[in-house]
């Protein structure tokens, strides 16, 4: 049975609301624009991969870093 993505961006909501979503230099500039491209990212990394939360997490990370 396949988990709902609604769940997994649940999670990842919950985790970048409490500040929990990477460095805080990051996206300084547009807060909002970083905060998608963070939730963009790591829902693509849990939906194309499987994996868990803190490696999507890690992944998005780097990516909207660049």
């Amino acid at each position: 049975m396949r988990k709902s993505p609604f769940i997994a961006i649940a999670l990842l909501s919950a985790f970048l609301l409490a500040g929990c979503g990477g460095d805080s230099d990051h996206g300084s500039d547009h807060p909002d624009s970083y905060n998608k491209c963070l939730e963009n990212e790591a829902a693509k990394w849990l939906d194309e991969t499987g994996s868990n939360l803190d490696y999507a997490n890690e992944k998005a990370a780097q990516a909207c870093a660049k």
